[in-house]
């Protein structure tokens, strides 16, 4: 092996391209002309394009990946995570050309990647499980009478929290069954659904193991993944602190048990769920790299993806399970591009600008600054990765790093991690998987008040000043105005903020390093000390403060005191907001349904002349491997339909007409 391409992108390629030069090989990439300009292509030794078009005819074509491979001279594959990672014939695919696949043989990766298979053979190897139904939704109807209720629906063939359904009575479960259907085919190319009892208040712990071809198995410990949103992790540490010595010893055998009793090679993940009182119950295996592997190489030292690509190339294990101890305590927090006050819809767009000079933590990063996130792919920007000596000190730690990241250009849920990392409930370890779905509301009303807590007249003068600043410097750049030691620019800047608009006077000191400003009737003397790289140092009435900052036209984004605030100027035109006074939008008083966000439509509930009641599931939008209701605001009758199933539709594109 001297040649590995990676079929895969964003932060997974990155990752893996460092582990192959590390490994002293060639790293060729494979990208869409969508991805052309994001870090994985650049860094990368070679570059091939797969072109444009569907995940089915770019990541997921299998045999042009191969042909790539081949005129590039790869000797091995490493399919990441996602896309290809378990998709057995195209492991089958790799061999039958010579190629080495970087992940189990494809015999195996069938055998775990059904649902139904993978539990029976955990069964056979003494592993415990929660019984459960397979087959289709005729079959598993037929079958419902066997069912204890509340029930989990997933896709047989899946993994990561796609097309998984909760469903708590039997006269809701086929239309669950038949959503359930159609994501499974969206998204694994399998209408094979498996459904099994519901554990309440379940706790995500999984156990990382390595195994090579010469008979040798390890586990790398346990990690927790239970802060979960609609299914999706976002936060993950290890070790897991609801996990006694005990419980580790059976857990960890346990995974062991499986990974030697079906034969297993390279890097796989058993993910079990535990009740409160310790007991667990296997769900599935993944037989590829995990998201959240770096939480589990932090408290091993142990460099997973190297280890893959050494069991690939045919050499044993370089550790064995008695060199293998706990060094501390590892969490990981995953950066989405998305809007929690949005009901966390997806925010794609152009990332402005970066900064995480003040992060002394592991980034695992996707995009850089310039990079556009599209509604093709998954939201994650980073993977912020903190490691102490204990959960507190690693939690502080993480704390701080998410408040030093500062980005600008789309919404993300920074924030929003840092309240949930703050939370009574998780620093007192009182989660389970359902809890961010039910806590959202007092978690955002949370992250308001913390917001509200800073002086929002303070803030809105430094927003102001900031503003102001951009300004002078733009316009003083190439005249006389800076040597003016004091003199009135403009009479009063206006901004939008919190959904009220403020005229604010000013005036300009010391040729623009010094400024009053009023806001609501407080006076604010602000000096600008220093202004480096979106950084400001400001003495206010006699204060320091730092903050970061970015002026996008209209728009400011504004990080002070560890919390990010927007403001909009209206005393200047930016195109981006003409006639965004009209009137248009998803309101009880409109007679439009306009996109909320980017995507794809892929149902539509309703017809012309239908009649529905707000509330109502008008049609749903896929983005970044999320569903997305459009739901109706008023009672109204259905009077045109502006879009068709299939659909790329972008932010504000008109959907539906009411009357």
């Amino acid at each position: 092996m001297n040649t590995i391409l990676i079929a895969n992108r964003g932060e997974i390629a990155v990752r893996i391209i460092k582990a192959v030069r590390k490994a002293g090989m060639k790293a060729v990439v494979v990208h869409t002309e969508v991805d052309r300009d994001l870090p994985f292509v650049k860094m990368a030794d070679e570059s091939w394009s797969l072109g444009q078009g569907t995940l089915a005819e770019t990541y997921l074509n299998q045999q042009k990946i191969i042909d790539i491979a081949k005129r590039s001279g790869t000797s091995a594959i490493h399919p990441g995570y996602g896309f290809l990672s378990e998709n057995a014939a195209f492991a089958a695919l790799c061999k039958e050309n010579g190629i080495t696949f970087i992940g189990p043989d494809p015999e195996v990766i069938d055998l775990m990647g059904n649902k139904s298979n993978a539990r029976n053979a955990a069964k056979k190897a003494g592993v415990p499980v929660i019984e459960g139904i397979t087959g289709s939704v005729k079959e598993i109807l037929a079958r419902a009478g066997d069912l204890e209720f509340p029930v989990l629906i997933k896709p047989a063939a899946g993994g990561g929290g796609k097309g998984m359904h909760i469903v708590t009575s039997r006269e809701d479960l086929e239309d669950a069954l038949t959503d359930a259907t159609r994501e499974a085919k969206n998204y694994f190319g399998s209408e094979e659904l498996y459904i099994e009892r519901y554990i309440r208040e379940a706790r995500h712990i999984e156990v990382q193991v390595l195994a090579d071809r010469h008979g040798n198995a390890v586990h790398l410990f346990e990690r927790e993944c239970t802060l979960q949103r609609r299914y999706q992790k976002i936060i993950e540490e290890a070790p897991s602190p609801s996990v006694s010595e005990t419980t580790r010893k059976k857990l960890t055998d346990s995974a062991l048990k499986l990974t030697r009793g079906i034969n297993y090679s390279n890097a796989g993940t058993i993910e079990y769920l535990m009740d409160d009182k310790e007991n667990f119950f296997f769900i599935e295996m993944n037989t590829r790299i995990q998201v959240e592997h770096p939480v589990t190489e932090m408290i091993t030292g142990l460099d997973i993806v190297r280890e893959q690509i050494r069991i690939a190339a045919g050499d044993p294990l370089s550790i064995s399970q008695e060199d293998l101890k706990i060094k501390g305590h590892a969490i990981e927090a995953r950066l989405y591009a998305e809007d929690p006050a949005n009901e966390f819809m997806p925010a794609t767009g152009r990332i402005r600008k970066i900064n995480t000079k003040n992060v002394s933590l592991r980034l695992d990063e996707g995009y850089r600054e310039g990079n556009t996130i599209t509604p093709y792919y998954d939201p994650m920007i980073t993977k912020v990765v903190a490691h102490g000596t204990n959960r507190k000190e690693a939690t502080r730690q993480l704390v701080n790093g998410l408040r030093n990241y500062h980005l600008s250009g789309v919404t993300t849920n920074r924030d929003f991690l840092v309240t949930l990392l703050l939370s009574k409930e998780f620093t007192e370890n009182r989660i389970h998987t359902r809890f961010i779905d039910q806590k959202t509301g007092p978690l955002l009303e949370q992250l308001d008040r913390s917001r509200k807590r800073t002086d929002t007249d303070r803030t809105l003068a430094i927003l102001a000043v900031v503003a102001i600043h951009h300004d002078y410097r733009a316009e003083s750049a190439c005249t006389v105005w800076k040597e003016i030691g004091h003199w009135r620019q403009l009479p009063d800047i206006q901004l939008n903020f919190r959904y009220l608009t403020y005229r604010i006077p000013f005036l300009i000191l010391k040729a623009g390093r010094s400024l009053e400003v009023e806001v609501e009737g407080k006076t604010f003397s602000i000096n600008i000390l220093d202004h480096t790289e979106n950084f400001y140092k400001l003495l206010i009435n006699g204060e320091q403060f730092v903050s970061w900052a970015d002026v996008d036209g209209a728009d400011i984004i504004l990080d002070v005191e560890q919390f990010t605030f927007h403001a909009q100027r209206m005393d200047i035109p930016d195109e981006r907001y003409t006639g965004a006074g009209s009137g248009e939008g998803n309101s009880a008083e409109t007679n439009t349904v306009i996109a909320p966000l980017n995507g794809k439509v892929v149902k539509i509930n309703v017809k012309e002349s239908d009649t529905v009641t707000s509330g109502d599931t008008l049609m749903v939008i896929e983005s970044m491997k999320m569903e997305n209701r459009i739901i109706a605001p008023r009672d109204a009758e259905i009077s045109g339909i502006h879009v068709a199933i299939g659909d790329l539709v972008e932010t504000k594109k008109l959907l539906i007409s009411l009357k």
